[in-house]
């Protein structure tokens, strides 16, 4: 796929999505985080960062190097085609992982600045010299290394493990947008539109790491933690376990609506966690919906796009409710609401006609689900917006009874 080198990994990756998986991989293992394009250009916001490693990047020469050093690590990684361990210009552990779609190199994602404890790696940090090339204050070099943690060396590899299935999905996420863009260039036909739609969507949330080492890695980590005492990282980590395990196993499956449900109950504890007191969910769906079908990975997207887009922006703490019933016409509708920021009215009428057409620019998660509900259950399901600005926004989806 040559049309590939005319991308960028902004151009193929939603920014805001990466920001999110490089957000929850810096909480889960403890480690900062960067994203950067294929010569060391960050393109996400760091994550965690240590003081030490900000206070280097003030300097005009520091920065250099970091960059240069970091494009260096993702090089290395991608030579390698798989995570690699490194110590930085500073003197600091880093891992990176390259970011390879269909053997092409967009960029990598970085994480560490972290010493290996027991190593003393800290007292061979020349900071006097760090000082002088750099220009920088020997004694607030010397006060910010005091924050920089210490992680056991098995730690550091299993991050590196994990990281690699990161950027694996991040990869994965890539080749989906731009299949989805090139099948819809081809055709304009409804039914084939619908079918190649669903094929775009059933590669994006495939995986082609070996599901046993992906669920073995996952589990190595959280019993970890457990050894640790962070039980609350050991239930954040299988229950990503578990959500993933569900979307690889069921990608091409109707599946029963309590089920679908169960996977968005894991889904919503990460992110609970992940915003701590600033998230609340409400689940009222009567018993007797839950044995009829939905295609799985339906509810999660559009629940994800509901706190990244509507909660996200607000200080206040918000609330998503998921709320079912069974209608007259013997038809089930799921209404997804959150209290969030709204949008306006042309925006809404915007996203709803991108709904209904040919064009893939902006919700395509949210397109995705719309265009499988039709193909899987008929051109009366659906999904249908509502919004009021400083209010909230409503997801309606609406699909048949089908056992």
């Amino acid at each position: 796929m040559n049309k590939l080198n005319q991308y960028t990994l902004d151009e193929i990756i939603d920014i805001p999505s990466l920001q999110n998986i490089q957000d929850k991989f810096s909480k889960m293992t403890n480690m900062s985080a960067i994203t950067v394009d294929k010569i060391g250009t960050p393109i996400t916001k760091p994550s965690n960062f240590t003081r030490f490693c900000n206070l280097i990047r003030t300097s005009k020469e520091g920065y250099r190097r970091c960059i240069n050093c970091d494009a260096q690590g993702g090089l290395k990684s991608t030579q390698l085609k798989k995570p690699v361990i490194y110590t930085c210009h500073a003197g600091l552990t880093d891992l990176s992982a390259p970011i390879i779609v269909n053997d092409i190199h967009f960029g990598s994602m970085l994480c560490g600045q972290v010493v290996i404890k027991g190593n003393g790696n800290k007292k061979l940090i020349d900071l006097e010299k760090l000082s002088n090339e750099l220009s920088l204050p020997v004694d607030e070099l010397e006060a910010t290394l005091l924050h920089v943690k210490s992680l056991k060396y098995n730690k550091i590899t299993a991050s590196a493990d994990f990281l690699s299935l990161c950027t694996n999905s991040i990869a994965k996420m890539g080749v989906a947008t731009i299949t989805h863009s090139e099948l819809l260039e081809e055709t304009k036909e409804k039914m084939k539109f619908q079918q190649l739609a669903k094929d775009a969507q059933i590669k994006s949330i495939q995986s082609q790491l070996d599901p046993h080492f992906l669920f073995n890695t996952l589990n190595t980590i959280a019993g970890m933690a457990l050894m640790e005492n962070c039980n609350q990282t050991a239930d954040l980590i299988y229950s990503l376990s578990d959500i993933l395990r569900y979307s690889i196993k069921n990608s091409k499956d109707m599946v029963e609506i309590g089920t679908e449900l169960e996977n968005v109950k894991k889904y919503l504890f990460i992110q609970t966690i992940r915003y701590s007191d600033k998230l609340n969910y409400d689940i009222k769906i009567p018993d007797e919906i839950f044995r009829y079908k939905i295609p799985a990975m339906t509810l999660q997207p559009i629940i994800e796009n509901a706190i990244m887009h509507g909660l996200e922006p607000k200080k206040d703490p918000g609330i998503i409710k998921i709320h079912g019933e069974v209608l007259p016409d013997k038809f089930i509708q799921i209404k997804i609401t959150d209290n969030g920021i709204g949008m306006s009215n042309e925006k809404l009428n915007s996203i709803n006609n991108k709904l209904s057409s040919t064009s893939i620019n902006g919700g395509i998660g949210i397109k995705l689900v719309h265009d499988r509900l039709i193909y899987y259950l008929g051109p009366e399901s659906g999904v249908k917006i509502e919004s009021v600005p400083d209010i909230g926004t409503t997801v309606n989806v609406k699909f048949p009874l089908v056992y």
